[in-house]
């Protein structure tokens, strides 16, 4: 089952993301000093920050390969967060993201509040999968048995794992 959000979510996609389809690939460990060095770049211009690298490549399982790295801030920090990551990474694609290729790696960085009910699912999913090896190997299954299939379709099968793992 869905929350409201996620349904929200999959409603508003552009119909070319949601046909596209995915590529699970294993992971690459080439990720993590990208990642690191992305992160570096970030707590040089933002040293307080709270920045969160997560998804499946920080679990180092398959995925997309991707980078998904979270700068986390309130509300009242956000317009000067915002201001030095467009010195680092340009304007945004988006409201809330910055999406980029790095050393092969596509690199998504988000600015969110902690306190967003969103983020704090999404955190505790991820923390979820880091501390329990058996549903982190659920999870790369699921991920693995939807390659080939449209994004929309490995979205909802994602949301329906992570609301299960959550007991939502």
């Amino acid at each position: 089952m869905l929350l409201q959000g996620q349904k929200d979510y999959l409603a508003k996609l552009p119909l070319e993301r949601a046909e596209s389809i995915v590529s699970v690939k294993p992971w690459d460990s080439r990720v993590i000093p990208v990642a690191e060095n992305i992160i570096g770049v970030i707590k040089e211009k933002i040293p307080d920050a709270d920045i969160r690298f997560m998804g499946a490549s920080a679990l180092r399982i398959s995925g997309q390969n991707d980078i998904d790295i979270y700068v986390l801030c309130s509300d009242e920090n956000k317009e000067n967060y915002t201001e030095k990551l467009k010195e680092l990474f340009g304007e945004k694609a988006k409201e809330k993201k910055w999406k980029f290729f790095q050393d092969g790696f596509e690199v998504s960085v988000y600015i969110n509040n902690p306190e967003d009910q969103k983020q704090k699912e999404q955190i505790e999913v991820f923390e979820i999968f880091k501390n329990n090896p058996q549903i982190l190997k659920e999870y790369e299954e699921l991920k693995l048995s939807m390659n080939g299939k449209t994004y929309k379709e490995y979205q909802i099968a994602k949301y329906e794992f992570y609301n299960k793992v959550l007991g939502l």
